[in-house]
């Protein structure tokens, strides 16, 4: 873990915000408003990613962890499911911008497509519960019928090397579905879908996902 504290407090000033450093890598930011924010600051090495067993060594080591800002943003998607089972934000520094900005408790920041899509399929009448099983990946548990794993992107436009390097990227969730959320995408163009039948695996609107969660992809 090398120690970015310097560089994000630097660029914290810049945003109007002061900070002062803590021990282990920690950060105590002021806000105006709203409470002291204190962050764990971890900076990454050429070639390195933040991974599930850096986060718990990161919260055994410094108790009372609930916001990890990492720097650069080479997050793996283990490290995001570790995160929502300890209760911790991971993220990057875009993220803690916006979290100081509009969260009164950093600690329980979700950033906005995750939010956007955790409320549209928590409140299904078909869906027993959501896990995050990646930065944008999760489980989805119905009534009565099996889980499904998907991951997500809020891309408008949606291509056949989209669909490609989503499958590379999460490779290691091996997701049933990609479901497009931005709710201006209107279809998908013939080399998309010639694709997903190609890989085995469907792409779908996310309307048209939820309308159909309780009766197919049984």
């Amino acid at each position: 873990m090398n120690d970015v504290r310097g560089w994000v407090q630097g660029k914290l000033i810049e945003k109007g915000y002061s900070s002062r450093v803590l021990p282990k890598h920690q950060l105590q930011i002021s806000r105006d408003s709203r409470p002291d924010a204190r962050v764990l600051c971890v900076g990454l090495g050429t070639g390195q990613a933040f991974d599930a067993d850096d986060l718990d060594t990161a919260v055994e080591d410094v108790p009372g962890t609930g916001f990890v800002v990492v720097v650069p943003t080479r997050i793996t998607h283990a490290a995001y499911e570790r995160a929502e089972d300890l209760g911790v934000c991971v993220t990057g520094f875009g993220e803690l911008l916006d979290a100081l900005q509009h969260d009164e408790d950093i600690t329980q920041h979700v950033d906005s497509q995750e939010k956007y899509e955790r409320n549209r399929l928590i409140y299904n009448k078909a869906v027993e519960s959501v896990k995050r099983k990646g930065r944008h990946a999760y489980e989805i548990r119905r009534k009565n019928l099996r889980p499904l794993t998907i991951v997500t992107t809020n891309n408008y436009e949606f291509t056949a090397e989209q669909l490609y390097d989503i499958l590379a990227s999460y490779r290691t969730i091996a997701p049933d579905l990609i479901v497009v959320t931005n709710p201006n995408c209107g279809g998908f163009s013939t080399d998309s879908m010639s694709a997903a039948t190609q890989t085995g695996i469907p792409i779908v609107r996310f309307f048209d996902f939820l309308d159909c969660l309780g009766t197919e992809w049984t």
